[in-house]
């Protein structure tokens, strides 16, 4: 195996939008533009298979792959981690300051945002947000459809001039990043991820999407494997039976969000998947011993 190329050897760059076009990557089809007032910059990109090493740059860069469809493997220093299929529409974000490498071994389609860290390592402070609250998306992709509308609401309206437009832009830009932070929060309250990598998608696909309907059909499609067959492999590979494991976690977060937000109880029953706030109550109580509203006032740890 040949060792990866650096993608601009020798040189630092200010932005992500400079190394961009000043390394390895100009060989590919690109468009950039910049979207508000906070100093973001927005791109699309085409490219064929590659194999290279990105240098650090001051920003928090957040990539979409729109297609999808083969082998990525990541490396931010910590080992490679490797996601053998890779679904469409998945979200990536890329740490300020931190030299990546990367190799993907299929034709890809890429539209990123890159932020400044100032301006969101402040507003994370602004909320009481670590700056690590985007660390579950750093070693592998994830299908957060909320985000990436907003994600491509930020590029269509990117070449809007006026103050008007960049009032519009940095607020879905604002929510772009809450909704990141929100999917992102899921992670320190989940399991380790199973080697069996079938099953580790499937994972995956719950934390992004634990707010809304899920079917055992649509968790074995994304696991690649027959109904029957998925719901014994979850629960061998993770002792739980499927909807055990997805109302615990709708629990755990309802918790977490009780915990650290004002919102009504009938509303984060909603936003953690629940049918109804009495379903949520009964569910709730035998998972923890007590009622949503007795864990908001402190009678759970």
């Amino acid at each position: 195996m040949t060792s990866p190329q650096h993608a601009a050897p020798g040189q630092t760059f200010d932005s992500f939008a400079d190394f961009y076009r000043n390394s390895a990557y100009a060989a590919f089809p690109q468009e950039h533009r910049t979207t508000g007032s906070f100093g973001a910059t927005m791109f699309r990109a085409q490219h064929e298979p590659l194999d290279l090493i990105d240098p650090p740059v001051p920003e928090y860069v957040f990539l979409w792959d729109l297609k999808g469809g083969g082998c990525l493997d990541i490396d931010m220093g910590d080992g490679i981690k490797t996601t053998e299929q890779v679904p469409s529409n998945t979200l990536h974000v890329v740490p300020p300051m931190t030299s990546v490498y990367f190799s993907v071994d299929y034709s890809h389609e890429l539209t990123g945002a890159a932020l400044p860290s100032v301006f969101v390592d402040a507003l994370l402070e602004e909320h009481k947000q670590g700056p690590n609250v985007f660390s579950s998306f750093y070693s592998r992709p994830k299908s957060v459809p909320r985000p990436l509308a907003l994600m491509d609401a930020m590029w269509r309206h990117s070449n809007t001039l006026g103050p008007t437009a960049n009032l519009y832009l940095d607020g879905v830009t604002m929510q772009f990043l809450a909704l990141v932070a929100d999917h992102a929060s899921m992670s320190p309250l989940a399991p380790e991820r199973p080697e069996d990598d079938r099953i580790a998608h499937a994972i995956d696909y719950i934390e992004a999407h634990y707010g809304e309907a899920l079917t055992i059909a649509e968790l074995a499609a994304i696991a690649c494997l027959s109904p029957g067959h998925f719901s014994r492999t979850f629960k061998a590979t993770t002792g739980e039976p499927v909807w055990t494991y997805v109302q615990r976690r709708r629990c755990e977060r309802a918790k977490e969000m009780l915990l650290t937000t004002q919102l009504p109880i009938a509303e984060i029953a909603y936003r953690c998947g629940f049918a109804s706030q009495s379903h949520f109550t009964t569910t709730f109580s035998h998972q923890f011993g007590v009622t949503p509203g007795l864990a908001r006032n402190g009678s759970i740890q």
